[in-house]
């Protein structure tokens, strides 16, 4: 549901240092001049850990999707702001040459911020809880196998991929790699998720939408396989292992201009 932000006193900016290109500086400048504090000038490639401070009424963040899915990492249940300065940028909500009029708008009540839940993937008998806020691909381990995975649903089994590999993803995440596999573009105000199945060996292989209340459950067959969460570094998942994978509770804050709506951003994006 989206909701608009209230007043904005101090910012954090997380910027890519390899886009950058005084894109941080100019948006200090811009905010100074207008009484905001920046408390923070982060420019990581990576995240150093979470930072759970809750003073940062907005955080910009300058990059691309990938930036903008790292900073959510460093800035759990802080409401992000994208420049885009990548090639996607589907999760920004300002263009670069726009930062002006844009932190003019933001400041005067017209950013709007949605919540995007995220999944929640945990492995049987582990009480640890893994969090996406875009998506969690499992992917065959060696180029020249394939990965072999039965998919059941609330407990009952439904289908054994043959596949090189599959995607759980978010409405948000469904503009991303999911996507590109052939899954449907989902409106980022559902609440579900999908299950996209990488080359499947089948002439009969369709995505699944899955309800808040669904859980599916992932059995790994015969040979190891990897798990990534957003794009970070793989994990390798043993054989005979299971992965649960459903809705979380938990949500990523993404916010937005009146001109960078979801269905605007899905149209400059894609179409």
């Amino acid at each position: 549901m989206s909701e608009a932000v209230g007043k904005i006193r101090k910012v954090g900016i997380v910027a890519n240092p390899k886009v950058d290109d005084g894109h941080s500086e100019r948006l200090v400048r811009i905010l100074e001049e207008r009484g905001v504090e920046v408390q923070r000038l982060e420019k990581p490639a990576e995240p150093t850990g979470d930072r759970k401070d809750g003073s940062t009424d907005l955080v910009f963040v300058l990059g691309g999707d990938g930036t903008m899915l790292r900073a959510s990492r460093m800035y759990p249940g802080r409401v992000l702001l994208g420049v885009n300065l990548g090639t996607v940028g589907f999760m920004s909500g300002m263009r670069p040459e726009d930062l002006e009029s844009g932190v003019e708008k933001v400041l005067n009540g017209a950013l709007h911020i949605q919540d995007y839940r995220m999944l929640e993937i945990r492995m049987k008998g582990e009480e640890k809880v893994r969090l996406a806020a875009n998506d969690a691909v499992l992917l065959k381990e060696k180029p020249h196998q394939i990965a072999a995975v039965d998919v059941a649903v609330n407990g009952e089994d439904l289908v054994s991929y043959q596949c090189d590999g599959l995607i759980a993803a978010t409405p948000l995440g469904s503009t991303a790699y999911a996507l590109s596999a052939g899954g449907p573009l989902i409106s980022g105000d559902i609440a579900c998720f999908v299950l996209v199945p990488i080359a499947p060996h089948s002439l009969v292989s369709r995505p699944l939408v899955l309800g808040e209340d669904q859980v599916v459950e992932l059995r790994i067959k015969e040979r190891d396989a990897l798990l990534s969460l957003d794009g970070g570094d793989p994990e390798v998942i043993p054989a005979g292992e299971n992965l649960s994978v459903g809705l979380s509770h938990e949500s990523v804050k993404i916010g937005r201009t009146d001109e960078w709506s979801w269905w605007r951003a899905v149209r400059r994006t894609f179409l």
